[in-house]
C-alpha cells in the first residue's frame, strides 16, 4: 500500500479544521452570521458611509441576451434571485417533514398545525385592529412569520434549561408557519397575474413531477427546468421566490434502488477490499479505484436526492444567502423619530403587538385548547410552560417578516422604514420575554425539585 500518511502541515491543518468545521456546522453559527449581517447593515446605513450603502444595494446591473437587455439592482438580485434558493431549501424541508418528519405523525401534526394557525391568525388580527380601513392594512401578513434561525439561536442559548423536544417543536412550528406565509405571499401579495406565464410555470412543475415518477435523477435536468420555471414565475406576477418551493416539491424523495440491496453489494465490495487492505492503491491501481468508486455510487443509490440537496444547500443558505438578505434589507436609519414612529403609528403598533402578544396568545392559547380537548400532544418532556416561552420567541419574525414588508410597502419607502424598525423592535422584545420566561420557569422548577427531594438524597 502506498504511503498515505499525513504530512506535518496536514496534521496541523486538521487540528484547526475539525473545530472550525464543527463551528461552521453548528446551528448557533447560522444565527451568529445573521446577527452580524444585521448589525453591519444597521451600522453602515447609519454611519458616515450611508450613501455608499444605498448606492450599493440600488446599484444597477445589466447584461445582454441576444438583442435583449436585462437590467436590475443588487437588491432585486438578492430578493428575487438568491432568495429563490432559500425558498427552495425551505420547500425541501417542508416535503421531508410531511413524508418522514414531525408532520408525518398525525398527533404531532395536529398540535403543530393548531399552534401555527393560532400563531398566524392572532398576529394578523392585532395588526388589522390597528390598521383597519387604512392603506397600511396591506401589511397584515408581516407579523405572521417566524425567523427560524434567530429563534433557534435564542433557544440554543437556553439549551441547558429546556428539553430537546422544544427545539424540534419550534422547527416543525416554523415549517407550518412558513407554509402559511408562502400561501399569503402567493394569494395576497401578487399585484398582477399573467395566466399564460403562470400556466407555463405550472406546466414546468408538472413535467418535473412526471420526470420524478419516471425515475429521472440527474440534477442538471431539474436545474434547467427549474430555471425556466423561475423565469416564468417572475414574469407571471407572482413573486419569483415561490418558484423555489414549487420546484422543491418535485424533487425525488425516494432512493433510486432498494437501500438494503445496494448496501449489501457495498458490503461485499468492502469485504473484498479488506482481504488485501495492505496493498490497496486507489491512485495507480484502476481496479482498486473502481472498488472505492462502487462504494460511493452505492451511497448515492441508497440515499434520496431530496436529502442530498438539502444537506448540500444548508450551509450556503445559512451562512451566505440569508445573511446577504439581511445585509441588503436591514439597513434602516436609526433615530429617535424612527423609533417614535415604530411605537406610535398604526403600522408600528400593529407589527410590535402582533409579533409579541399575537404570537404569545395565538400559539399559547392554541396549545392550551388542544391539550384540553386532547386534539394533539406535545413532544416528550415538553410542557405548556415551555410552549408559552417558545411562543414569545416565535415572535422573532425578522427574515420572513422583512421580506413580506418589502412586498407590502414596496412603493412606500417611509412606511417600509417604519415597518422594518417595528419588526426589529418587536423581535427584540419577543426574544427577551421568551428567554426570560423559559429561564425563570426552569430555575423555579429546579428549586421545587430540590425542595421536594427526600432528605436522605442529599446525604
Amino acid at each position: 500500500m502506498s504511503d498515505t500518511s499525513s504530512t506535518p502541515l496536514e496534521k496541523h491543518f486538521n487540528n484547526i479544521h475539525k473545530p472550525f468545521s464543527n463551528f461552521i456546522k453548528a446551528q448557533s453559527t447560522a444565527s451568529f452570521f445573521l446577527l452580524m449581517a444585521t448589525i453591519i447593515a444597521l451600522w453602515w446605513a447609519n454611519s458616515d458611509y450611508a450613501i455608499s450603502y444605498q448606492q450599493l444595494i440600488h446599484q444597477q446591473i445589466g447584461f445582454f441576451i441576444g438583442e435583449h437587455y436585462i437590467q436590475t439592482t443588487v437588491k432585486h438580485i438578492m430578493n428575487d434571485g438568491l432568495m429563490v434558493i432559500f425558498f427552495f431549501m425551505l420547500g425541501l424541508e417542508i416535503k421531508r417533514e410531511f413524508i418522514a418528519g414531525e408532520l408525518a405523525d398525525p398527533k404531532s401534526r395536529k398540535m403543530l398545525v393548531a399552534c401555527a394557525l393560532g400563531g398566524m391568525i392572532f398576529p394578523a388580527l392585532f395588526y388589522a385592529g390597528f390598521n383597519w380601513s387604512q392603506d397600511s392594512i396591506a401589511g397584515w401578513g408581516i407579523p405572521m412569520a417566524t425567523d427560524t434561525a434567530f429563534a433557534l439561536g435564542v433557544l440554543m442559548l437556553l439549551r441547558k434549561h429546556i428539553p430537546n423536544g422544544l427545539l424540534a417543536f419550534i422547527v416543525g412550528l416554523a415549517i407550518v408557519d412558513d407554509i402559511g406565509a408562502l400561501m399569503v405571499i402567493a394569494l395576497f401579495y401578487t399585484e398582477q397575474l399573467s395566466l399564460a406565464y403562470f400556466a407555463g410555470a405550472i406546466s414546468g412543475a408538472l413535467l418535473l413531477l412526471v420526470a420524478n415518477a419516471a425515475g429521472v435523477r440527474q440534477p442538471i435536468f431539474y436545474i434547467l427546468i427549474g430555471l425556466i420555471i423561475w423565469f416564468l414565475m417572475l414574469k407571471s406576477g407572482i413573486h419569483a421566490t415561490l418558484a423555489g418551493v414549487l420546484i422543491a416539491l418535485t424533487i425525488p424523495a425516494r432512493p433510486q434502488s432498494n437501500p438494503e440491496k445496494v448496501l449489501t453489494e457495498a458490503k461485499d465490495v468492502i469485504e473484498d477490499i479488506q482481504v488485501d487492505e495492505n496493498n490497496i492503491d486507489v491512485l495507480s491501481n484502476r481496479s482498486d479505484h473502481e472498488k472505492v468508486t462502487k462504494i460511493r455510487v452505492a451511497a448515492d443509490l441508497a440515499s434520496t436526492p431530496l436529502r442530498r440537496w438539502e444537506d448540500a444547500l444548508e450551509l450556503p443558505v445559512a451562512l451566505l444567502i440569508v445573511p446577504l438578505f439581511a445585509l441588503t434589507n436591514a439597513g434602516i436609519p436609526l433615530n429617535f423619530d424612527a423609533l417614535q414612529q415604530s411605537v406610535s403609528t398604526p403600522v408600528g403598533l400593529g407589527i410590535i403587538f402582533g409579533l409579541v402578544l399575537g404570537k404569545f396568545l395565538g400559539i399559547g392559547g392554541a396549545c392550551y385548547l388542544a391539550l384540553r380537548l386532547r386534539f394533539g400532544e406535545l413532544p416528550g418532556n415538553v410542557q405548556l410552560t415551555h410552549v408559552l416561552g417558545m411562543s414569545f420567541i416565535a415572535g422573532i419574525g425578522f427574515t420572513m417578516s422583512t421580506f413580506i414588508a418589502t412586498l407590502a410597502f414596496e412603493h412606500q419607502p417611509e412606511t417600509l422604514t417604519v415597518a422594518k424598525m417595528s419588526i426589529m423592535t418587536g423581535s427584540i422584545v419577543a426574544a427577551f420575554l421568551g428567554a426570560t420566561l423559559l429561564y425563570v420557569s426552569a430555575k423555579f422548577k429546579g428549586r421545587q425539585e430540590d425542595e421536594n427531594r427526600p432528605v436522605f438524597d442529599n446525604i
